[in-house]
């Protein structure tokens, strides 16, 4: 009897570990660092990333200043030293407006770069340890099944042992 309840709570522990939890809606910076977490998307993404930055400074920068900035070439080149924080200063912004632009574009740069710093990294050890959670269920659900069966083995032990016992007793009562 209580290796029959016993049977019956591990299976039911069982069914309960095998339930798949329910996914959540991940925000959205979340998602995209998910996306871009292996080694090629997130070379590939910065590229892009740091390109979209670099052509939209480049365009402001020569529309608001075009005293310092006479050529697109010449702002896309002062805007991709800016933009990835490298800043060499064979070009600078002399007006106001051009400054602010300059500054607006580095801030962006470097919080950019502080966000990859930060959220591939995690993500990545996020995954890792999703794969530890998953290998420990595994072990766990394989250590439980073993358990179950031998369980379920001693149990038609003891009702083999029962029926050899009532046998005897049937021939001694005789």
């Amino acid at each position: 009897m209580r290796a029959e309840r016993l049977v019956s709570i591990t299976r039911a522990r069982m069914r309960d570990t095998e339930r798949k939890p329910k996914t959540e809606r991940l925000p959205f910076i979340d998602r995209q660092v998910r996306r871009i977490a292996n080694a090629r998307s997130v070379t590939v993404g910065l590229a892009i990333v740091f390109l979209a930055l670099a052509l939209i400074g480049a365009i402001v920068i020569r529309v608001v200043d075009e005293h310092d900035f006479p050529t697109l070439g010449l702002a896309v080149w002062w805007s991709l030293q800016t933009v990835t924080t490298v800043g060499y200063g064979d070009i600078v912004p002399t007006t106001n407006v051009g400054r602010i632009v300059g500054g607006i574009e580095l801030v962006v740069g470097i919080s950019f770069i502080a966000f990859l710093t930060a959220g591939v990294p995690s993500t990545v050890i996020e995954r890792g340890q999703a794969a530890r959670r998953a290998a420990e269920l595994a072990r766990t659900q394989h250590d439980v099944q073993t358990i179950v069966e031998a369980i379920t083995r001693t149990r038609n032990a003891i009702a083999d042992l029962d029926k050899r016992l009532e046998r005897i007793e049937s021939r001694l009562a005789n």
